[in-house]
């Protein structure tokens, strides 16, 4: 069985590589960037066993899983293979983990590992997980390595946002972009890991996790699935009370957040729903067909919704203002206005807007 066959996605990247390494043109620093949970980490442990491997293919990157560097490497016991990230809990990589700390700065820390010889194979390769996370000191400390880098070791940087790197981190690495894995994929990954019930559970995810399947993961999370349980219900209803269900909302974020920061990232789960709950309504007011010749929204609240309100331009154009509405409430989140105030003027609003919506058909 293929080390790759679990890695959805990347076959770009894939071929790259294996034309590089066929043509003996690997470079000894990449950049791995895009979305978050879309495999990124994955593809560079696999890629970095293929090539620590002493009886690798010679055509699709496969390892043995069998010689004495493939299985030290599996039991992630590799003399020649380091890696690093941020720790839990932390907001920054910090520079011990890049140069040791004070007391043995040049002596210990991931620099210094890769600079002594390879113990078990040719070469040495590190992973810097997390790398848009370092600061400048830690950059710094890891420019030295990148531009005189060690002979025989290879660096896998590994971030999601560009513009967080250090300039001169970037122009030392060959740059690799990694795009969303697919709805598909998704759907299939979320199925095999048993992390959802049903298919229709999975689909809905996939929907809303922009390929990423770390969001589809806390997408089915129970208190997330209760959130957008209540919210869809709420909406749906006619005449619905705005208060009354900012309240019950905020009484469920309120037990499920640990604190401010927490119940901010709830809260902009709530306003993504009610977009997506506000999408589905105008695709079946537009009879916009998503897939083979399902007209239905996938969000039976929504339905219900759509049909009260009909298909005039008018209804059509106030369901627009919903979501627009709920785009300036991500926005007051984003500058730190009061959290519970936010919510109330936004499902007021929500309600004015849907029983102007229940009369001009």
């Amino acid at each position: 069985m293929s080390h790759w066959s679990s890695l959805r996605g990347h076959l770009e990247q894939r071929e790259m590589f294996q034309r590089a390494i066929s043509r003996g043109r690997l470079s000894q620093a990449y950049l791995f960037i895009g979305p978050d949970g879309i495999g990124k980490q994955q593809f560079a442990h696999r890629l970095a066993q293929y090539l620590l491997c002493h009886a690798p293919t010679s055509d699709a990157l496969e390892a043995c899983h069998a010689c004495a560097a493939c299985r030290p490497f599996l039991a992630a016991a590799h003399p020649d293979f380091l890696w690093v990230g941020c720790p839990e809990g932390k907001r920054e990589l910090p520079i011990e983990l890049i140069v040791g700390p004070k007391e043995r700065r040049g002596q210990e820390g991931l620099c210094h590992d890769l600079s002594v010889r390879p113990l078990a194979s040719s070469r040495k390769i590190a992973i810097i997980n997390d790398a848009d996370l370092m600061n400048e000191a830690s950059g710094n400390a890891l420019l030295k390595t990148l531009e005189e880098p060690p002979d025989r070791a290879m660096l896998f940087l590994i971030g999601s946002n560009l513009d967080a790197m250090l300039p001169t981190i970037r122009s030392r690495c060959q740059l690799v972009r990694f795009s969303p894995l697919c709805m598909t994929d998704i759907v299939e990954l979320l199925l095999e890991q048993g992390l959802v019930s049903s298919r229709d559970d999975a689909d809905f995810a996939a929907a809303l996790s922009e390929g990423s399947l770390t969001v589809a993961r806390q997408l089915v999370e129970p208190h997330l699935r209760s959130l957008r349980s209540t919210l869809y219900l709420g909406l749906g209803q006619r005449n619905f009370s705005g208060l009354s269900l900012s309240k019950s909302l905020m009484e469920q974020i309120d037990k499920i957040s640990a604190d401010t920061p927490a119940q901010r990232v709830n809260i902009l789960w709530v306003i993504r729903f009610a977009v997506e709950f506000y999408r589905a309504t105008l695709l079946r007011l537009c009879r916009i067909e998503l897939q083979g010749n399902a007209w239905a929204s996938p969000i039976p609240e929504a339905s219900t919704f759509a049909d009260r309100v009909g298909s005039s331009d008018a209804g059509i154009e106030r369901v627009g203002l919903l979501i627009d509405r709920a785009v300036t409430a991500v926005s007051q989140i984003d500058q730190n206005l009061s959290i519970s105030l936010t919510l109330d003027a936004l499902f007021d609003d929500f309600a004015k807007i849907s029983r102007s919506l229940e009369t001009v058909r």
